[in-house]
């Protein structure tokens, strides 16, 4: 039975051999010493021997040199470095790691080397390569659909100068609608957020009275952004059909950060002329979903309710 008393310094490097992640060994300049086998079989490094002594950055592809000098620098500041890159397997195979890189010390405590250790995440990533796909077909059929809404808009107030001037400001809606859309093209990469609300509520502007108060130098990455967007766009949603871009009245909303790199809020003050009648609906999904996706990008989000409106107060760490 494993006790702690039988934790000895043999035991444990038998755990490290029977991981079944690849765990790695390095020397103080980053050359292979070790690989356990699990790690030479997730490789297919059929003899170590060829591979030991060599730098380990020249067994990934070029791009990914600096990521792994990085991780260095990064472990020896004491931290854990962490990094997800491509990585060919020694036949070729391609895959995706989820990697580790942290100071080994001996018993005085000074350096003598990194340990690694890479986790195989290439099914996750292929899975989400595959939602990536989904949602750009789901974009380009959605800019399609607001194509030909447009285009169905002139034709029927074509002849018809009131309906002509109902059909323009459809279109500088719907066109705004796909403009905001088009935000998310990128594959990756940050956002400015300045912009992102702009483009998620220009399309009302005119139905109630919206501020929107934002730095310019505002940015955060696609992790982020994507939240603020789900989080504003659910919210503006619930306006329309329920509130104060419905049914007239003021909305107010605002980006800050108490110092660069820290959390971003976001806060969302809306008062309708419409008297609130209810806060949740049978069947209704929308701020419960939302909620999801705020905790999952270990955000928070606090919602007060008053008689005509609601504040909203979205926090998320862009780190």
């Amino acid at each position: 039975m494993l006790t702690k008393a039988s934790l000895s310094p043999e035991s444990l490097a038998a755990v490290m051999e029977q991981s079944s992640d690849c765990v790695k060994l390095l020397d103080q300049d980053g050359r292979l010493l070790w690989m356990n086998p699990n790690g030479q079989c997730a490789m297919e490094v059929e003899d170590f021997s060829l591979i030991e002594g060599r730098a380990w950055e020249t067994l990934w592809p070029t791009e990914a040199a600096g990521t792994i000098r990085d991780s260095y620098a990064e472990a020896q500041s004491g931290g854990a470095a962490r990094f997800q890159a491509f990585c060919p397997t020694a036949r070729g195979a391609p895959r995706w790691w989820d990697v580790s890189v942290s100071m080994v010390r001996d018993a005085g405590g000074a350096p003598v080397g990194y340990l690694s250790v890479s986790r195989d995440i290439t099914q996750s990533e292929s899975d989400r390569e595959a939602l990536r796909i989904l949602n750009a077909e789901m974009r380009h059929r959605l800019k399609n659909s607001y194509a030909m809404v447009c285009s169905l808009l002139q034709g029927m107030a074509r002849g018809d100068a009131h309906l002509g001037a109902f059909a323009s400001d459809m279109q500088q809606r719907i066109t705004a609608l796909s403009t905001a859309q088009s935000l998310f093209d990128g594959p990756e990469g940050g956002g400015d957020i300045a912009g992102l609300l702009d483009a998620l509520v220009r399309p009302f502007v005119g139905i109630c009275d919206i501020h929107i108060q934002a730095p310019a130098e505002l940015e955060a990455d696609r992790r982020v952004i994507d939240a603020i967007a789900l989080v504003i766009g659910e919210l503006v949603v619930n306006s329309t059909k329920h509130g104060a871009i419905g049914h007239g009245g003021s909305l107010s909303i605002a980006a800050s950060a108490e110092q660069a790199g820290g959390p971003i809020a976001i806060t969302w003050q809306e008062r309708s002329k419409r008297q609130v009648e209810a806060t949740s609906r049978a069947g209704g999904q929308g701020l419960g979903l939302i909620d999801r996706i705020v905790k999952a990008r270990k955000g928070t989000l606090a919602i007060d309710w008053h008689e005509n409106g609601l504040d909203a107060r979205l926090v998320l760490n862009p780190k």
